[in-house]
C-alpha cells in the first residue's frame, strides 16, 4: 500500500467562523436548554422525544414522514414549555399553601 501524501497548500480549506455554525457559547446554551427540557420531561415522552429525533438525524425518511415526525416533536416541546394555565397556577398554589398549613401545624405540636 502506498501512503498518499497531501501535494499542496491547495487543498488546505480556510474556514469562515460565520459560515461554520453556531459559536460555542450557542451550542452551550443549547446544550442547557435541551437539558432542563429533558429534565422536564416525563419519561414516556422523554423517551418518545429521543426516538423522534434520532428518526430526524438519520434523514432517511420520506418528506411527508419527516414533517410528521417534526410536528410531534414540535408538540412534545410546546407542551412542556407553555406557560401554565390560571387553574394550574390556582392549583399549585393552594398545593403551597396546604403544605404550609401542614408545617405550621407539626410545628405547633
Amino acid at each position: 500500500m502506498k501512503h498518499e501524501k497531501i501535494k499542496s497548500n491547495n487543498d488546505i480549506v480556510e474556514l469562515n467562523p460565520q459560515a461554520s455554525g453556531p459559536s460555542l457559547e450557542e451550542l452551550q446554551r443549547s446544550h442547557h436548554i435541551v437539558e432542563a427540557l429533558m429534565a422536564a420531561l416525563p419519561p414516556d415522552a422523554k423517551k418518545e422525544l429521543v426516538d423522534l429525533l434520532q428518526t430526524l438525524a438519520k434523514g432517511s425518511e420520506s418528506q411527508e414522514t419527516i414533517s410528521s415526525v417534526h410536528q410531534r416533536a414540535l408538540q412534545i416541546v410546546s407542551d412542556i414549555c407553555k406557560p401554565n394555565t390560571p387553574q394550574q397556577i390556582e392549583d399549585q398554589e393552594s398545593g403551597q399553601a396546604m403544605g404550609e398549613r401542614r408545617n405550621r401545624d407539626r410545628r405547633q405540636k
